[in-house]
């Protein structure tokens, strides 16, 4: 099955197939957990960053659950700080 992913301001280098704008697609085995597509990219430590899935964010506690399905789109990032 095929899913587009994105990554947004992830510091290092980009995985294999993504372009420089951070968007690319993964094919996977059906049945494939969002948790294991994450480790795949070998991305920071699972509470390093945000993960949503066609816009609804996913826990990392929730991540080994989440069954990944054709045309799903993940958008990757890390916590946001700031302000005063």
């Amino acid at each position: 099955m095929k899913i587009a992913v994105r990554l947004v301001s992830l510091d290092g280098s980009l995985p294999p197939g993504f372009d420089a704008s951070g968007e690319g697609s993964l094919d996977l085995a059906d049945g494939t957990s969002l948790a294991f597509m994450l480790n795949s990219l070998k991305l920071p430590p699972e509470g390093a960053y945000a993960a949503l899935v066609n816009g609804q964010t996913i826990a990392p506690e929730s991540r080994a659950n989440l069954t990944l399905n054709a045309g799903d789109e993940v958008v990757i990032f890390p916590p946001i700080s700031g302000g005063r």
